[in-house]
């Protein structure tokens, strides 16, 4: 099958380097990003059921290329451009944060105006949670062994939707995947999503339902998992502190723990991106 190749405008400025550089999901299987063209890739099972590899670079500041194996019509071309908009929140409208941070910092203000802002995104909401219950109380490289593990194990490759975490069931994801404890935090979330009609059985979101409170309501899912989980629907409401929060602030800022959120209060709605963007500029 010959390769299919579209190309697009977005709404809005963004850079697929910055946002691919926001934070280190593009480490975790099954990512592949190529610095030296800015090009971003992976192979994805499509909501249509057909196996497509994606990759999607930049050739102006709001001009996509999406190139495409393993699809040629309609329907798997419409799919896989929606997951590429997903990848780099394509329809997420930068200007009331952009407004915020020109009264607070104009550093982060430039930031944004030049299309960054914007954090990496997996292909379903789904995948988004799953990777997040892999941070929970474990070191950055135990997330990346998880990760593949679910991939490699679970998926035969790909990212598993929640029938194959489902299917697999418990002992595959502890002796396996050797997710410990999550083992469990995972298989119970990936039921009870399914079972609130908060997902499909894809993986998709219903991401206007989905909030910080629900995931909460979840079981094993605590205030820094739900805040992950809500920022990458884009919810920057609150900074989601976990040890290298800690750490960062602390040296940076000479913050407590308890002091973190008063210190980002200003930033209101997008106290995330005060903080992240902020870490990301030289001091």
């Amino acid at each position: 099958m010959p390769q299919t190749v579209l190309t697009f405008a977005s709404p809005h400025k963004l850079s697929i380097t910055a946002t691919v550089e926001s934070h280190g999901w593009v480490h975790l299987a099954p990512w592949h990003w190529d610095s030296c063209r800015a090009r971003l890739s992976r192979t994805d099972r499509l909501p249509s059921g057909a196996v497509a590899a994606i990759a999607v670079g930049q050739t102006g500041p709001t001009e996509l290329r999406i190139e495409l194996d393993g699809v040629s019509d309609q329907r798997g071309i419409d799919e896989a451009r929606a997951i590429v908009e997903r990848w780099l929140s394509v329809r997420w409208d930068p200007a009331p944060s952009l407004e915020t941070a020109r009264r607070i910092d104009p550093a982060i203000a430039r930031r944004i105006e030049a299309g960054g802002g914007r954090f990496l995104r997996c292909s379903t909401f789904y995948e988004d949670f799953a990777k997040t219950v892999c941070t929970i109380n474990t070191s950055w490289a135990g997330t990346v062994r998880m990760s593949k593990g679910l991939v490699y194990e679970v998926g035969g490759g790909l990212f598993p939707d929640p029938k194959q975490v489902l299917d697999a069931g418990l002992d595959a994801l502890v002796g396996g995947v050797r997710m410990g404890f999550r083992s469990r935090v995972l298989y119970e979330a990936t039921q009870t999503l399914l079972d609130r009609g908060l997902m499909d059985e894809a993986g998709r979101g219903c991401e206007e339902a989905i909030g910080y409170a629900g995931l909460l309501r979840i079981r094993g899912i605590g205030p820094y998992a739900a805040g992950h989980a809500s920022m990458l629907l884009h919810d920057f409401s609150r900074v989601p502190v976990d040890s290298e929060v800690r750490r960062f602030c602390s040296e940076q800022y000479g913050l407590a723990e308890s002091e973190i959120d008063a210190h980002f209060d200003q930033w209101g709605e997008y106290s995330f991106l005060g903080y992240k963007l902020g870490r990301a500029i030289p001091q």
